[in-house]
């Protein structure tokens, strides 16, 4: 039987799973589907036992937000299941409800509320807790004026929603939108009493307790302009009383982890190699005498997977560090795949542990064997087993393995690329799934994001779309990507030179090596940084016939003010601001060339993207349609920057329907190609 042709909506088919966490011999995972009818997600957590290999869903519907084991076939979650909760939720009166699971039994008990958006928790006993919450100044205030009636609050908040009030920077975040006045504050719970731990001008962002011994905690000073880097704190259970351990503001902290009763593993970046977004350090630190050993000491490990995808749920950005007796596990991005690595503590680098190609999620250590969700090849989220020893991977589970049986995917081929530096730029190509030889196809140019992002060898929805569609599909990891330390990662006042140099010299090479490319049809297309050099390419070039500029940006002078970020990325990556270096910010800018760009151009947004504001696609439109260009903007209300891999369901299939119609019109069209 024929295989079927993928569609807009073949994200859908995918099973994703994430969030590994084990007890002894047992680990709880998530399993999320999508829908696109139902324009939503759902997520069951799920129970591998590894001494039985069997597996279990344990929640069938109920949607769980945080969980953790308590005792060994104990677990405590987070979850707004009755009809009186979902109400409260719908006024915006905050609220978290507890539950405990017996994993054996599935007896699921109610345990109790608090009135507290809580975003992470630590369990010490049955009734005393530690809670990240997500506060708002302002609603202190509300529910002051309410006299503590949570109806009179909801009613005050919902009078109060018709004003804007910016008082900090920055005043929206790509993930929490309009966020003046908001901060992670810790809270003690015991007895069902609440007690604050930390001031309302420290945001916490990370909490992690050691027993019922300390609290360890990390927050960026707050009020005015938000620092980027933070302060460490940590909390003594039983005095209750706080010790500042690193007050400087000299390190972005990215992870913290208790290990035992003196040390603890941190992950936190310096900034002095290779800027803001440098890679982090891993220092184990002994709280007892200050001792420190570092790893990563010249930043050539982010640690956590990067490798790109578009039908991976909310599954990047996971950062992990596992101590054992004498070394940490860790997850990095490795020239085109991200892998499980073990640091040994006196060795000067460390090993993969995982070998294979792809992407690397989540992984647990399970006495001499290792654990990962990960993706391989063209195939969706599996569970993986891996012994220590032979380090021999086998798949365990099989959620998505009938897709590449039903559906016909263009594989991947690699061609790599020389750079006039006699760099090798990894690249690859999709021919059109009904390929034919001796004909000519149009082809489109992928740039990913970050730009320390890195493409790989596994599905990206986009591009096999593409391919399906009867396009050649083009992609590479140009200078300033991921996997290959941070001097090649760092691209600080380079944006448009090297890599937009690697971008075309590969594009270039592809058209003379691969004959079956139509150069007269070229498109390029790319999301977030890809869409910034997107513009860019544009008004340097007129090789292309067609873009689609994916939550980029044009204009680093109003970037600054406007983008969650703008005020420590503009000075990092420029070296300048609205008052000092104008010029260079103006030059950088693809608004500036937009009187030489000749291709049309499709500008896809989100109207509550904070990270790469939608102005940017309002301006370069304007401009476009001033000089002339075919131009189009297409924005979704309530999509922020994340609209390619956890939007709407309905926005995703839009959003691809609309950059395939796009190429279409003017890649297909012979009266236009040849205008």
């Amino acid at each position: 039987m024929a295989k079927r042709l993928i569609e807009s909506d073949h994200f859908k088919n995918f099973i994703n799973l994430g969030g590994l966490k084990k007890r002894n011999s047992k680990i709880l995972y998530t399993k999320t589907e999508s829908s696109v009818d139902k324009n939503d997600y759902f997520t069951d957590l799920c129970i591998l036992d590894t001494q039985t290999k069997k597996f279990k869903t344990l929640t069938n519907g109920i949607e769980v937000d945080l969980y953790k084991w308590y005792e060994d076939d104990k677990v405590i979650f987070t979850a707004i299941t009755e009809e009186s909760d979902k109400n409260l939720r719908q006024k915006q009166i905050p609220i978290t409800v507890f539950y405990s699971m017996d994993v054996e039994t599935g007896i699921i008990e109610k345990l109790f509320n608090v009135s507290k958006k809580i975003i992470e928790f630590e369990r010490i006993s049955a009734d005393k807790f530690f809670f990240l919450c997500s506060d708002t100044l302002c609603d202190d205030q509300y529910l002051k004026l309410a006299e503590g009636n949570w109806e009179k609050f909801s009613q005050i908040k919902k009078e109060e929603e018709d004003y804007f009030v910016a008082e900090e920077v920055p005043f929206w975040t790509n993930s929490a939108g309009y966020c003046n006045g908001k901060r992670g504050r810790i809270f003690l719970y015991e007895k069902e009493s609440l007690t604050q731990i930390t001031p309302d001008d420290l945001h916490v962002t990370l909490m992690k307790v050691y027993e019922d011994e300390y609290l360890l905690y990390c927050g960026l000073q707050s009020g005015g302009i938000q620092s980027t880097a933070g302060k460490l704190y940590r909390y003594d259970i039983q005095e209750k009383n706080t010790v500042p351990l690193d007050i400087t503001e000299e390190y972005i902290y990215t992870l913290i982890e208790t290990v035992s009763s003196t040390e603890f593993i941190t992950c936190r970046s310096d900034r002095k190699i290779h800027g803001e977004y440098q890679d982090e350090y891993i220092d184990l630190i002994n709280m007892k005498d200050g001792s420190c050993l570092r790893k990563n000491s010249f930043g050539d490990y982010h640690i956590y997977d990067n490798v790109v995808c578009d039908v991976s749920y909310l599954s990047n950005w996971l950062n992990k560090v596992t101590r054992c007796r004498n070394g940490i596990y860790f997850i990095a991005t490795e020239m085109e795949s991200s892998k499980v690595f073990f640091w040994e503590d006196e060795a000067a680098l460390p090993v993969a542990i995982t070998k294979a190609k792809g992407k690397v999620i989540d992984y647990e250590i399970v006495g001499n064997e290792i654990y990962v969700i990960a993706m391989r090849g063209l195939g969706g989220t599996e569970l993986y087993r891996q012994s220590l020893e032979d380090k021999k991977e086998e798949k365990i589970t099989s959620y998505n393995a009938n897709l590449e049986e039903i559906y016909q995917y263009a594989p991947v081929e690699r061609l790599n690329y020389t750079n006039k530096n006699q760099i090798e730029i990894q690249g690859w190509y999709l021919k059109p799934v009904h390929f034919e030889e001796g004909k000519k196809y149009p082809a489109i140019l992928f740039i990913h994001g970050g730009p320390q992002c890195a493409f790989g060898e596994i599905f990206n929805h986009d591009m096999q779309l593409m391919a399906a569609k009867g396009y050649g599909v083009l992609f590479c990891n140009p200078t300033g990507s991921e996997g290959r330390g941070g001097d090649f990662a760092d691209i600080r006042k380079k944006y448009g030179t090297i890599d937009y140099e690697d971008l075309i010299g590969f594009t270039q090479y592809a058209t003379e090596h691969l004959p079956w490319i139509d150069k007269n049809r070229l498109g390029v297309t790319g999301g977030s940084y890809g869409g910034i050099m997107t513009n860019w390419i544009i008004g340097h070039t007129n090789m292309f016939c067609a873009a689609v500029s994916d939550r980029g940006v044009c204009n680093n002078i109003s970037d600054f003010g406007l983008s969650d970020i703008g005020v420590s990325f503009g000075p990092d990556t420029f070296e300048a601001t609205p008052w000092e270096n104008f010029d260079y910010l103006w030059e950088t800018s693809a608004l500036k060339y937009a009187p030489y760009i000749k291709t049309p151009v499709l500008l896809i947004h989100g109207m509550e993207d904070y990270r790469c504001p939608y102005d940017s696609a309002l301006q370069m439109h304007t401009a476009l349609t001033y000089f002339g260009i075919p131009s189009k903007v297409f924005a979704f209300k309530g999509e922020n920057h994340e609209l390619c891999r956890s939007g709407q369901p309905k926005h995703r299939v839009r959003r691809l329907e609309e950059m395939a119609s796009w190429f279409d019109i003017y890649t297909l069209n012979e009266e236009r190609i040849k205008k």
